[in-house]
């Protein structure tokens, strides 16, 4: 089982006023843990255990209505932090999250950070600061589930993940296909005959081309006029 290092505390950018000492033994608290593609990582409701690194790998950040529907906040990837929330209000897991791929994540115990800020009043400042991007960002998510269409977001999500995924090929831009339209029908608030019906939308005019194992994005500018 590998174990954590300081690179692991430097890589959480709210633990930079630490110095290599602190980091150091911070580190010595760190669990470093394996899983294979489509694991749990942490459930919702269940107890925090902590906060995580996802060190190599993506997840997908998701809750479960009453219904068994399930609603995708954030899809995680390598060298961000998630869970950080009942850290410090003391309840439950809120959301699940799941590998996508093999991934390796760092646990950061709850008892450890308290203990670090406790000392460390530089670094909950910071941490505050990125609580402040989180909540914003969730905003704009309830916003785009509002007051956006299903073709809107499904775009959107297209056009960042061929921005910041993508491959330049001859044919447009590649990324692959490692999210089932169920995972993409959970990310955009809808249903997976939606995502499929609008996907073939796409591909009709020209905008995508759908491939076994990867999309193709043939029109950049035209996912982005419906963002």
């Amino acid at each position: 089982m590998p174990e954590a290092s300081i690179d692991d505390v430097r890589n959480v950018p709210y633990f930079a006023p630490l110095s290599d000492e602190r980091a150091a033994r911070f580190a010595e608290r760190l669990v470093v843990r394996e899983f294979g593609p489509r694991e749990m990582v942490i459930r919702e409701g269940e107890e925090c255990e902590g906060f995580y690194l996802m060190r190599h790998g993506r997840g997908r950040i998701f809750q479960t209505g009453a219904d068994g529907r399930e609603q995708i906040l954030r899809i995680v990837a390598p060298g961000e932090t998630f869970g950080e929330v009942p850290v410090f209000d003391g309840q439950p897991n809120p959301a699940s999250v799941e590998t996508l791929e093999a991934a390796e994540v760092v646990l950061f115990p709850r008892r450890a950070v308290h203990a670090l800020l406790a000392e460390e009043p530089q670094v909950a400042r910071l941490m505050l600061r990125h609580f402040a991007r989180r909540l914003r960002a969730f905003t704009e998510l309830v916003q785009q589930i509002s007051l956006q269409t299903v073709q809107n977001r499904l775009a959107r999500y297209l056009y960042l993940t061929a921005r910041e995924r993508g491959t330049e090929t001859e044919g447009g831009v590649a990324f692959a296909r490692d999210m089932t339209q169920q995972d993409l029908a959970a990310l955009v608030g809808t249903v997976r005959e939606v995502v499929a019906r609008t996907l073939r939308v796409f591909e009709g005019e020209g905008i995508i081309e759908i491939r076994r194992k990867e999309f193709v994005v043939r029109d950049m500018d035209a996912l982005r006029r419906l963002l």
